[in-house]
């Protein structure tokens, strides 16, 4: 047998589980490896090692991680069990009566795992290796239909209700945001989003929340850019025959289950740009930090303007009000003190404060947090947001506010 069936098989799953319940850590010990090499040959024992890692890895995105199978590339560009639980939604919500979902680029299964407890599902991928590790992590706790094919996508004739397709964004090696260099490409897709409405009920294409998608599709799609972990993990363009929302954009967060913690939509005919949100100049009392996913669904702009906020430094999307409000997509900070960005005045600052639980944040400056923490040393019993607004395009200098963080959505 190749190695990837091997590790499908019932003698490496049951060994693969001895070793996690007996092993605490990141990594498999001396002691156990040598036991597995007794049992097995030097190359499943190592299979087996590696499986340990990957697993204890997967386990803050993935609640059955213990149990499934992983490749070092393909943890790295899964989709979490909690993204893939609400794109597993969208289509439920979309389309009701969808039966079967074909999951193109399946890669190792994260989606394809989430759609198999709704769906009969079938999974397509070139990498035969993925795809037995895909059939294994989908079909576990699954009562519906799992099949898995090695295909090129470009050449499957599908009988499918719906297609979920995940692009190759790194096939030359390279991480690409630009829709006409991911494979299978533009034509392939353009192909399932007219089937849309005939053959199909719907397609929802994962892309990079950087990509931008051809001027044509916005008439036809809805795009989501979700957040968890506090990060926009992905972007997602939804077409479907009954979309009532063709044309909009829609940034939201999710919890670890998949449920949508806050959202905000806006219609693309209404988007502003900075240019059209008030310029203060300077700070308020209070300052409003977009959340990831507004800032890349570039909705930070519109999303201000609704809310009555206003730029503090041309272009950096750090607002400013007189009054504090919890604002879904967005945290909330009380400024308590305002210095030109100079290390020795703030440093002096945390200091007298007796500062040294410091969260730091900027725009428009090179150096990053773990420079700056690196060279303030904070030291000291409190706790305060450091956030430093510069505009590199600007000759005014960057601005740093000393802040306490008082609501905020995660």
């Amino acid at each position: 047998m190749t190695n990837y069936h091997w590790l499908t098989s019932e003698e490496a799953l049951e060994a693969m589980a001895e070793a996690c319940a007996g092993t605490e850590g990141s990594s498999i010990s001396a002691k156990d490896l040598m036991r597995l090499r007794k049992r097995f040959s030097m190359e499943q024992a190592q299979q087996i090692a590696s499986q340990f890692k990957l697993r204890r890895r997967a386990i803050t995105r993935f609640p059955r991680a213990a149990e499934m199978l992983f490749t070092e590339q393909s943890l790295k560009q899964t989709t979490d069990a909690a993204i893939a639980q609400f794109k597993t939604e969208l289509i439920r919500e979309y389309a009701s009566d969808v039966q079967h979902v074909t999951d193109l680029c399946c890669g190792m299964g994260g989606d394809l795992q989430a759609l198999a407890n709704h769906f009969s599902v079938t999974g397509v991928d070139l990498d035969p290796e993925v795809c037995a590790i895909a059939q294994h992590n989908a079909s576990l706790n699954s009562q519906s239909t799992v099949e898995t094919i090695v295909e090129d996508a470009t050449r499957l004739q599908l009988k499918t209700d719906w297609v979920h397709i995940d692009p190759d964004r790194r096939h030359d090696g390279r991480r690409h945001t630009d829709v006409n260099a991911i494979q299978p490409g533009i034509e392939t897709l353009q192909r399932l989003i007219d089937q849309v409405g005939n053959t199909l009920q719907g397609v929802s294409i994962k892309l990079a929340p950087a990509s931008v998608i051809p001027k044509l599709w916005h008439t036809k799609c809805r795009l989501f850019w979700i957040q968890s972990r506090k990060e926009c993990r992905q972007q997602l363009a939804v077409f479907a025959a009954k979309n009532t929302k063709w044309n909009h954009r829609t940034a939201l967060a999710i919890d670890k289950h998949g449920v949508c913690k806050w959202e905000y939509t806006a219609s693309n005919a209404e988007l502003l740009d900075s240019g059209e949100v008030p310029l203060k100049g300077s700070a308020d009392r209070f300052l409003y930090e977009p959340k990831p996913a507004i800032l890349a669904g570039q909705l930070a702009p519109s999303w201000a303007a609704i809310h009555h906020l206003q730029y503090i430094h041309s272009g950096v999307a750090y607002f400013t009000s007189e009054f504090s409000r919890e604002i879904a997509g967005g945290t909330c900070y009380e400024i308590l003190e305002e210095l030109p960005f100079d290390l020795k005045q703030i440093k002096r600052h945390l200091k007298k404060h007796d500062i040294g639980r410091l969260e730091i944040k900027k725009r428009g400056i090179d150096l990053t947090p773990e420079q700056l923490r690196k060279n303030l040393k904070p030291k000291g019993r409190n706790g305060a947001t450091l956030i430093i607004a510069g505009n590199p395009r600007s000759r005014n200098p960057a601005t740093a506010y000393i802040a306490n963080c008082l609501t905020q959505f995660t």
